[in-house]
Parts: structure tokens; sequence; C-alpha cells
């Protein structure tokens, strides 16, 4: 039986313990927020990342994502909400959303995934979000994409990225931030009407209960329901229901299917990411079926497109407003 007096020691003991952890986590998010830009480059944060502060944070984060439903619950008090899509990388456009719309402790979001892979920065990025999360659970929330797996990211640039830079160390740096990936949840319901996750909706979706069914952690899988919530796309089509996607894994779907799983599930929309597309380069967003599902894209002139920087806000009325950031413009010599 414990004693009263080695009750209160473990109790001062924890206590030390989370000051600690957050003065760490303020510590570090304040040098990543107020590093200079690189000389050379007006995308790129003159920042690093030590081995040991991405071991601390990625231990930190799995354990809070693993405490978490695969299905967040995002209340009405949370209003006003941002919702942001793909960062790929973008850490200076994920420094700009927080500089435009309040820091996490002030501000509410909830971030779609795709973190990393095909930017230069996404070991940065994703610290950023991971420590933020740790520091305000209840003010970032953060989805999984279909990047944050380990087969993705060794064949589309993460993987490299941690070797470049961290050499001999890069292979346990990675292996740190998959094994907190492992732990993420896949989708966010805001006040039970707005579901947002990276992909689309599933076949395999009888209740939205059935997200919470997902077993964590996990890698994904190449069929089933944590597949196609981080894979699924929308297509314009005339063909009704479910088609193999082209991109090779998971399915499409038309607004007829979108149309009818608002209707079963009592959603009033679905926000989710994962696509960019010509015209979504003014304005960052694209509507489907009648303004049941809107698709994001945060990351500014991705892969050299010129697109805008995309975040979705809903405020206390449940409107739903777009909120941009343009990617500057080089301008030319003469």
């Amino acid at each position: 039986m414990i004693q009263e007096s080695e009750r209160a020691e473990v109790e001062e003991e924890e206590t030390d313990n989370d000051e600690e952890r957050i003065s760490y986590l303020k510590s570090f998010i304040s040098r990543m927020m107020n590093a200079p830009m690189k000389e050379k480059s007006k995308a790129e944060v003159d920042i690093s990342v030590t081995p040991e502060e991405i071991r601390i944070i990625s231990n930190y984060a799995a354990a809070s994502f693993a405490s978490l439903n695969t299905l967040m619950r995002v209340d009405e008090s949370c209003l006003p909400i941002h919702v942001v899509g793909d960062l790929h990388g973008h850490f200076n456009d994920l420094r700009n959303i927080f500089t435009k719309h309040g820091a996490p402790g002030l501000s509410h979001y909830v971030f779609l995934g795709d973190y990393v892979d095909r930017g230069r920065q996404g070991v940065e990025t994703v610290m950023l979000l991971m420590a933020y999360h740790c520091l305000y659970p209840e003010h970032l929330f953060l989805c999984r994409g279909n990047h944050e797996d380990y087969n993705t990211t060794m064949t589309y640039g993460f993987y490299d990225e941690c070797h470049l830079k961290y050499e001999k160390k890069g292979f346990l740096v990675w292996l740190h931030i998959i094994n907190a990936f492992n732990h993420l949840p896949f989708a966010a319901l805001i006040f039970g009407r707005v579901l947002c996750m990276h992909g689309g909706i599933s076949p395999h979706i009888k209740t939205l209960d059935d997200i919470d069914s997902i077993q964590r952690p996990t890698f994904i899988p190449s069929f089933g329901l944590a597949c196609d919530l981080v894979w699924s796309d929308p297509e314009t089509t005339t063909n009704v229901g479910w088609s193999l996607s082209a991109r090779g894994i998971s399915f499409s779907f038309d607004d007829v299917t979108i149309e009818k799983f608002c209707q079963d599930n009592g959603v009033d929309l679905i926000v989710r990411a994962h696509q960019i597309s010509s015209e979504m380069v003014t304005g960052g967003h694209r509507w489907h079926a009648n303004g049941r599902m809107v698709t994001i894209f945060s990351a500014a002139n991705y892969l050299g497109m010129g697109n805008d920087t995309c975040v979705l806000r809903i405020d206390e009325q449940k409107t739903v407003q777009f909120s941009l950031l343009r990617p500057v413009k080089k301008s030319r010599k003469h």
C-alpha cells in the first residue's frame, strides 16, 4: 500500500517532469519560429534540429497520438478553427500560417497530413508540428497522410532528407519520426458535422465509428479503411459509385457517392487534401458534390506550380472561409 508521503513524492516528481517538458517544448518552438531565412534562399529557413531533439519530441508525440481516438472529435468550443492541407516540407509556409492565424495555444488547427516528402525541410516542418501538438494537444490536431508512412517516405524524399542531414544517424532519426507517424490518428470530426481526413471516404465505412476500429500503431496497408482514408480521391465521372483509382491504390468516387455518404452519416462537409490541380493554382481549393466536399492545398508554389497556400477557416457561426497566401514571385533581372 502506497503511503501518503510516497504518493506526494510521486506527484511532485511528475509535476517537475511536466514543467521540464513544457519548458523544453517552448524553448524548441521559440527557436524554430524565430530562425531567420537563409541568405541564398527565399524559401528556406536557416535552422537545424538535432538528433536528440528529434528523439525526445518524436517520443512525446507518439505517446500523445496513442492517447487519442483514431477519429478525433473536436468540440464546438474550438471554433474558430483552421484546417490546413498538404505542406510537403514547406517549413516557411507553416510559419507564415501560424503568423497570420495565430500560434497554437491562441488559435485552433486541424492539419490533414503530408507534412514531409518532396520539400527540403520536412524534418523541420514535422518537428514544429509535433512540438506544438505536445504543448497544446487541445489546440492542434494532426491527421495522417499517405506520406506519413515507411514505404512512401522511402520513395519520395524524406528518407533521403534524413540521411543527407544526419549522415550516420539519419536512419535512426527517420525511424524515430516513422514511429510517431505510426501512432497518428487518421481523421477528425469538427462539432460532429465536418469530417476531415487526408484522402477521402471509403466503401468500408458503414458508420463514422468504424474509423475508430483502426488499431494503432500501424503502417498504412495497401487495402482497406486505413488505406482509403489517406489515398482515395473524388473524381468527375459519369460512373456512379466506387472505381479503382488511377493511382494504382485505393478507390475514386463520384459526387453521388459523396452526397450519399454525407446524408447517411449526418455530415455537412468533408474537408480533404491530397490533390492539387490546375484549377486550384489560384485559390488553392476546389469544391465537389454541390458543396459537400472541398479539397485544399497549403504548400505554396508546390513543385514550381506557382499555386497559392490555402487554409480553410470555420468561424463561430460555422461558416467556411478561405484564407490565401500568395507565393513570392522572383523579380526579373534586367
